[in-house]
Parts: structure tokens; C-alpha cells; sequence
């Protein structure tokens, strides 16, 4: 190669990977969040190809069976059976991030609501899982 000669490098695309270690400073968990399933396979496949976590296998009192979606050392969610009474209560986690937050769940064709602000200025947004379910993204306070 002479001086002033152009060098070619080959054209590369780099992407951000999202690992658990990044996922746990994205979300947070409120709360373990109980999510009713009717398909407890096909429901912790879609929160770990989604979230990245680590499903656990569990069991109820009643001997049904569930999974934990571990993320961090944390809980994160429970899935288990419909019938098992849930508080009226909206599955959250937290982010510090809102839009980046909303950004990473598009990137893997999760469906959720334009970001919004509700009574006391907190940012948050909505998603549904495989089976319908509400969880709220919220603005960490």
C-alpha cells in the first residue's frame, strides 16, 4: 500500500446485544408479577425469547405446575394456571429508560400503547403477552 492509497475495510453492521446484565438496568420488577396462562409452555417460551430471563419450574399448593421467569436474581413473573385468584392489580415493572424501554419491546414484535403520562406526570406504556394479558411499562420514580 502506498501513501495516499485508500485501504478498503469491509462493510460491517454492529448491533447493540441486549444481555440479562443489561436487561435487569432496563426493567424492574414492581413485585413478582403472577401472569395466568393457559399454556404454560408456549407462554414461558414467549416471556424468555422476549424478557431473556430464566424459566424455573415451580409448583403451586394444589401440585399444578408453573414456571418463574428469573432475571438478575429476581423474580420477575410467575406463570401458572387462569383459575387461581389474582388482585385486581396491573402487572408492572419499571424502567429508567421509558423509550428505550418501549424500543427494545418493539424490536422483538411486541405490540404496545404510544407512551403516555398519567395523573401525577409518571411516563408509562401498556403491552399485552401471548395470552392477552395487560402489563405496564412505568417511568422508574
Amino acid at each position: 500500500m502506498t501513501l495516499g492509497q485508500r485501504r478498503s475495510y469491509p462493510a460491517r453492521l454492529v448491533f447493540f446485544r441486549y444481555t440479562p446484565r443489561t436487561l435487569m438496568l432496563l426493567f424492574t420488577p414492581a413485585a413478582p408479577n403472577y401472569m395466568p396462562v393457559q399454556d404454560l409452555a408456549a407462554a414461558t417460551a414467549w416471556y424468555v425469547e422476549k424478557f431473556g430471563g430464566r424459566p424455573h419450574p415451580t409448583k403451586f399448593d394444589d401440585g399444578r405446575r408453573g414456571a418463574e421467569l428469573w432475571l438478575a436474581d429476581e423474580v420477575y413473573f410467575v406463570l401458572g394456571p387462569r383459575d387461581i385468584p389474582t388482585s385486581d392489580e396491573t402487572p408492572m415493572l419499571y424502567t429508567p429508560n421509558i423509550a428505550k424501554a418501549r424500543d427494545y419491546l418493539l424490536a422483538r414484535c411486541v405490540e404496545a400503547t404510544k407512551i403516555q403520562r398519567d395523573r401525577q406526570n409518571t411516563k408509562f406504556f401498556e403491552m399485552r403477552d401471548l395470552e392477552g394479558n395487560l402489563i405496564e411499562i412505568c417511568q422508574q420514580p
